[in-house]
């Protein structure tokens, strides 16, 4: 198929096309520097696949949580080329999109993301099946949803980081943290191409970046009308 992902939840964003059996990808890792980038990149990915935006088959990106200004400027991409050429967008959940390698794994997979403030976007998988919705949660709530008697496989761009938190908390956990990532941009071709065959919809038009914190706006904005 041809196609066209982006990963903009966490701080270093991932951009992938497909034609066929071509694929390029470039990840993007500069800060404030990105929403300069995303757009002149998006044009070389697809250059490199010889596609034009108007022969895209589909489009995808995480849709949530992360960070909220990579998520708006994915999304704003995305929805840009569909209103153009009516390229369907499909929203993949980011810490399905994160765990979606280990999906066999024997026991159980947290996918996580920093989310600051000694914070962390977390969820928690076995054999497939959700064991700890998606939160925007500690390093110790994970914890009491965790299995010492299994495997834990971390996965996400802040696994190493969680670690270590988990091993503040406990010794006993019998954690798997790979030294790299897999590209979550294979991810999302793989897994928006099984929603496309199960016949599943895309993205509507109101359809937005799934938050699991407010903004800093928001925030303020509560604290001022109190």
């Amino acid at each position: 198929m041809k196609a066209l992902v982006i990963d903009a939840a966490a701080s270093c964003m991932h951009i992938a096309a497909k034609n066929d059996d071509f694929k390029a990808s470039i990840s993007l890792d500069l800060g404030q520097k990105q929403s300069q980038k995303l757009l002149p990149s998006i044009d070389y990915i697809l250059s490199q696949v010889e596609l034009k935006a108007s022969e895209l088959e589909y489009t995808a990106l995480t849709s949530g949580p992360g960070t909220f200004t990579g998520l708006r400027l994915a999304f704003s991409a995305l929805k840009a080329i569909e209103l153009a050429n009516n390229v369907p967008v499909y929203g993949i959940p980011t810490l399905e999109a994160y765990a979606y390698p280990y999906t066999s794994f024997e026991g159980q997979v947290v996918s996580v993301i920093d989310a600051k403030k000694d914070q962390f976007f977390a969820c928690v998988y076995e054999n497939g099946k959700t064991v700890m919705e998606a939160a925007d949660t500690s390093a110790e709530f994970v914890a009491s949803k965790l299995d010492k008697s299994k495997k834990i496989l971390l996965a996400g761009p802040d696994a190493a980081l969680f670690a270590e938190e988990l091993k503040k908390i406990s010794s006993d956990f019998n954690l798997i943290v790979y030294p790299s990532q897999p590209c979550p941009t294979d991810s999302l071709f793989a897994i928006a191409e099984s929603m496309i065959e199960q016949k599943k919809e895309p993205l509507a038009d109101y359809d937005g970046p799934v938050y699991l914190r407010k903004s800093e706006a928001e925030i303020k904005l509560e604290q001022s009308a109190n």
